[in-house]
């Protein structure tokens, strides 16, 4: 049976994922990556020694000792360049370095045969010691420890070691307890930084293929976002095309129909029947709303298509929203709230007066309209830095905070449908849900700010909610 050494059994790596034919490679990548360093050194060390032994030694046999130690080192600068030049597997590298091994081993026996020296055996010892550090895979390690110790016993005989056996004895069996304790520390060193090596780069691989996934997805997603918002603008421009339309389309029968309407009311007869009248009356009102969020219609698609043009002039906005709360004090009376407007000392600023009118009238409106029966408005004004600001507070129902910024999105209400006909005032009525979206552009237009502030939505405890109005000195000309 094929001994397998300690640190290489698959349990000692299962957990790292790694299986022992992978570990054999990567040792043996690691050897033959080492072999020209460790090869050009040996060879190096036999031409130094060459060169001992002709200028200082000359030791018995000299000349032939020289002439090994030139040809082994010619030999394994061979194997060096072998190597280099990629014509060695990495399968063969425990073969190459038994046969350097072997090649040192002969070089150390053939000096002591000729110099007949018993020191010579000191040299096989640190041979032992070198071995370990060398050979990684166990079974060649052991192999090439045995010949050693036989080569040594062979040479110890041939000598005549005498006395000193014993001392050289010792000193060969230190050597190879400290060689198999080197060779088997340095191959669990390699054998665990190895793994660690093969498993980062298993993670490395998985890591770059998640990555890759991950872009391509990111890609897919970004190219159906684009896609779904592409569409989206051309949905949008289309209701704008159609807001456009229809309104321009409502307007020329509006016109003809309150034209007839207020020569039907300026007839005689008609005056004097009590019931006509009425009848008449309720047409105008209808008229008069319808007018109204026609005109709201053309508003917000001249906001989108950035062709709503504002006149600046010096507007008196103290006196401004004086008007809009006035305006509506009648619908606010019906439902008995209260309109108050603060004193306010606010300097004149640059805009457009009838635009700002809208502004104020939306949200004043939207006001009266979540607001309860009894309540109240406080309008109050102050000067910020180079900017005014107004505030329009409310005792009504309050905000959501997660709809403090949709509700100036054009479309977006929060009456109940079933109350869109009922009135501009009535408590939580619907309505076309361009109020806020116009007022919003148009403050914007001035290069100003419409926020709202909320602390929730709640019909029993009514938290209220307020707007605010912020608006630049120097209007944009």
């Amino acid at each position: 049976m094929k001994y397998i050494p300690e640190q290489w059994k698959p349990s000692k790596i299962s957990m790292y994922g790694v299986t022992e034919a992978q570990l054999h490679a990567a040792i043996e990548r690691i050897q033959l990556h080492n072999f020209p360093f460790v090869g050009t050194a040996l060879a190096l060390l036999f031409l130094g020694y060459a060169f001992t032994q002709v200028s200082i030694l000359r030791e018995d046999g000299f000349v032939v000792m020289t002439i090994i130690a030139i040809v082994s080192s010619i030999f394994i600068y061979g194997l060096v360049r072998s190597v280099q030049n990629g014509r060695v597997s990495p399968s063969h590298a425990n073969h190459l370095y038994a046969i350097v091994t072997s090649v040192v081993l002969f070089s150390m026996m053939f000096r002591m045969v000729v110099t007949h020296d018993i020191k010579q055996a000191a040299n096989i010892s640190f041979f032992a010691v070198a071995l370990g550090m060398t050979l990684f895979t166990f079974r060649w390690h052991a192999t090439m420890t045995i010949i050693a110790f036989i080569s040594w016993l062979a040479g110890m005989y041939y000598v005549q070691a005498g006395d000193e056996y014993a001392f050289y004895l010792v000193l060969m069996a230190a050597s190879v307890i400290t060689g198999t304790a080197a060779q088997v520390m340095l191959t669990r060193i390699y054998s665990k930084s190895e793994v660690l090596r093969i498993e980062n780069g298993r993670l490395f691989k998985e890591t770059r293929q998640f990555n890759h996934e991950l872009e391509e997805k990111v890609r897919e997603r970004t190219q159906e976002l684009q896609e779904a918002y592409t569409l989206l603008e051309k949905l949008d421009k289309t209701k704008s095309d159609f807001i456009t339309i229809a309104s321009h389309e409502l307007r020329t029968p509006l016109t003809i129909v309150n034209a007839n309407n207020r020569m039907l009311m300026a007839d005689d007869d008609i005056q004097k029947n009590s019931y006509l009248q009425k009848r008449i009356n309720g047409i105008d009102d209808a008229v008069t709303r319808m007018e109204t969020v026609v005109g709201s219609m053309l508003d917000m698609a001249k906001i989108d298509n950035q062709s709503f043009d504002l006149y600046f002039v010096s507007v008196n906005v103290t006196m401004l929203v004086r008007i809009v709360g006035q305006q509506l004090s009648k619908a606010a009376v019906k439902r008995n709230i209260k309109i108050m407007i603060e004193p306010m000392q606010l300097p004149n600023i640059m805009g457009d007066m009838e635009a700002l009118h809208k502004v104020f009238h939306h949200v004043i409106i939207n006001a009266i309209k979540y607001t309860p029966d009894n309540g109240h408005i406080l309008i109050k004004g102050r000067k910020v830095d180079t900017a005014i600001e107004i505030s329009i507070a409310d005792t009504g129902i309050g905000i959501a905070p997660d709809l403090h910024t949709v509700i100036f999105d054009k479309f977006y209400q929060t009456g109940e449908v079933m109350l869109h006909s009922s009135g501009q005032t009535t408590f939580k009525g619907g309505g076309s849900g361009l109020g806020l979206a116009i007022a919003k552009g148009i403050v914007e237009g001035h290069n100003g700010r419409l926020w709202v502030e909320s602390d929730g939505y709640d019909e029993k405890s009514c938290p209220g909610s307020v707007f605010y109005v912020l608006l630049p000195r120097e209007g944009v000309k």
